[in-house]
């Protein structure tokens, strides 16, 4: 794996060198006192050189990775969880499991699955959210086919519920890759304002973080290499019992979502071409391939499966996702954004140095603005918010730190009062706890195929909206230095 990695790296690096802007570093040379763009994850730029990588199942790796510490993965482990959890049979699931077909649209499935799990857990309310609304409308990709043939990730589903675009019933917009656009676009049931990202497991018993999440939002949108070898069906005197076990690392290719464990899952079920794995243990998955495949549409995992939401380091395709603030649309009247797409990329300094971001705005009513939100891309991202009616006006309204990595929203200690068509201002301060590039931006991204180039991100900024610097009183507007580049920062109005 440490060569593989090497050699994905190196890519980024040719990119870069060869002048693909779009999928590596800046060609504008940087003052010493302003931000750059971050590496991307090698996995993505070699994924997009590929699009047909995931065709046929459509997990992608993200462009951008997320980081746990190990301090915040041994708060998890002092949690006490039980041996055994179902949310099926808690009835913290909708029925029935859906089916994907042929699609390469398992990412959309297994997030769906998760936000209609936290809505039950959360409120129980059952809701059978559409996940063809999400694939038609999420904003990636160039055509039809694309959306549903070459896949996606968990921050593609991400941004479109961040910005409100999204969830509709199902009944809305039903799934199906040919049916006929809807006439009238599904009305939005949700607000989904909190969302924890973690690059999953460290090893075969790492799973406290994955556990602890299950049981306090609901179902985990994970990704995993599925592979029919590793796959075995057997029906005794106690049911039917669907099993996976590859007991090596690679690739993901396939999202599912995680709804449940038993550490006493006996090894000797799983049948597979690998043989048992050393030790009990596994989890209860929800798969997307309907409820007649499997055990009712679910599959136990062993934990000792090695490509099963494991965080391998940089290169990889791990990620793990858990929707935690879910609100009634009440909760706030308007939702200002500049990032259609969400997090494409990620600024910060060489240096491990904090990152000023502003976004500003123009007041749609006089409604005040009382949250923002915003991601954070560490475990335990020192924050503060300040907002104004100008770059110069701007005040502190909020402080603290990030737990887990994420987007996140923020009440105001004082809410900002605007003019109906007037400008505002909304800015944040992120610390690097790990001295990465700390700020999550939305940048338009090309995929070289052939002699050609596919739109994978279309994405559009204007001067005046994003600004970033070392200081409050430094900021320069982002599109000067990055064009096509926006601040990943929202504001809410009551």
């Amino acid at each position: 794996m440490t060569t593989v990695r090497h050699i994905l790296i190196a890519l980024v690096a040719v990119a870069a060198s060869c002048g693909l802007t779009a999928l590596a570093t800046p060609s504008t040379v940087w003052a010493s006192t302003a931000p750059q763009l971050g590496p991307l994850n090698p996995a993505f730029v070699e994924a997009l050189h590929d699009p047909q990588v995931a065709l046929g199942l459509g997990r992608l790796p993200s462009p951008v990775e997320v980081s746990v510490s190990r301090k915040a993965g041994a708060r998890a482990a002092r949690a006490m969880l039980p041996a055994r959890y179902s949310l099926v049979e808690a009835g913290l699931v909708t029925r029935p499991v859906k089916d994907q077909g042929a699609d390469a649209t398992c990412w959309a499935f297994a997030n769906v699955a998760a936000l209609e799990s936290a809505i039950l857990k959360r409120q129980g309310r059952s809701t059978d959210l559409s996940e063809n609304d999400l694939v038609r409308r999420s904003g990636f990709w160039s055509t039809r086919t694309q959306r549903y043939a070459w896949g996606g990730y968990d921050f593609m589903a991400v941004a479109y519920f961040a910005r409100w675009a999204g969830p509709v019933r199902e009944t809305d917009d039903p799934y199906g890759r040919y049916r006929a656009p809807t006439p009238k676009r599904g009305k939005t049931v949700r607000h989904v304002q909190g969302v924890v990202m973690i690059p999953g497991r460290r090893s075969s018993l790492d799973n406290d973080l994955v556990k602890g999440l299950v049981m306090e939002n609901g179902a985990l949108s994970v990704g995993m290499c599925w592979d029919d070898a590793a796959f075995d069906t057997a029906v005794d005197d106690e049911g039917t019992h669907s099993t996976h076990y590859l007991p090596e690392e690679r690739e993901e290719n396939h999202g599912v979502a995680v709804v449940g464990w038993d550490d006493a899952y006996p090894a000797e079920r799983f049948q597979g071409m690998y043989g048992p794995p050393p030790a009990p243990g596994a989890f209860l998955v929800r798969n997307s391939w309907g409820a007649d495949w499997g055990s009712d549409g679910y599959l136990w995992v062993s934990y000792y499966d090695a490509a099963f939401a494991r965080d391998m380091g940089l290169g990889t395709w791990g990620g793990c996702t858990s929707y935690a603030a879910v609100a009634d649309i009440g909760d706030y009247s308007r939702n200002y954004g500049h990032d259609k797409l969400g997090v494409t990329g990620r600024v910060g300094y060489p240096d491990g140095g904090p990152v000023w971001a502003a976004n500003r705005f123009t007041a749609a009513s006089r409604r005040p603005i009382r949250a923002v939100g915003f991601y954070t891309l560490s475990s335990d991202t020192p924050y503060e918010v300040w907002a104004g009616p100008s770059l110069k006006q701007l005040t502190r309204r909020a402080k603290g730190v990030s737990a887990l990595p994420g987007y996140t929203t923020v009440r105001l200690r004082t809410p900002l009062k605007v003019v109906k068509g007037r400008t505002f201002v909304v800015a944040i301060r992120l610390a690097s706890p790990d001295g990465s590039y700390p700020l999550a931006v939305e940048r338009g991204r090309r995929i070289p195929l052939g002699n050609s180039r596919v739109v994978f991100a279309a994405t559009g900024a204007s001067r005046g909206q994003s600004y970033v610097g070392a200081k409050r009183w430094r900021l320069k507007d982002l599109t000067l230095s990055l064009p096509r580049t926006n601040v990943c920062l929202k504001a809410f109005a009551d």
